[in-house]
């Protein structure tokens, strides 16, 4: 499954990161991205708009890739997953964060910003 989502990631090629302030801004932006081919967007936990946002993309437009980012936090996991969300990303490598996600078979890319992270990263199995 993660692989897939990989591949699809890999043939888009660019993933755009979002801010919405405001849910309702969120299926007319999906609508515009499918337009400009670009069917995939990371929506990050940084406003309260989130956690609907991917909700109401993920309902209206299915064929869109989506992802949370800047989460913290394994409610934020729960929470995004639960919305649509088909990947996390954390801005940093937690370890706790990344285990919870890998024992529930949920694709996550943490930041990692020295080879210690990235051991890290491959010792918790990503």
């Amino acid at each position: 499954m993660h692989s897939a989502i990989l591949e699809k990631i890999k043939k888009i090629g660019i993933v755009p990161v979002v801010v919405l302030e405001d849910a309702k801004d969120a299926a007319p932006l999906a609508k515009a991205l499918i337009e400009g081919g670009l069917p995939c967007a990371e929506v990050t936990f940084r406003t309260e708009a989130a956690e609907e946002s991917i909700r109401i993309m993920a309902t209206e437009y299915p064929e869109m890739l989506l992802g949370a980012g800047t989460v913290l936090t394994i409610d934020q996991v729960d929470r995004a997953v639960a919305a649509g969300a088909k990947f996390i990303v954390s801005p940093g490598l937690n370890p706790r964060i990344v285990k919870y996600c890998v024992e529930k078979g949920i694709l996550i890319t943490p930041g990692c910003s020295n080879p210690s992270d990235v051991e890290i990263a491959l010792e918790n199995g990503l």
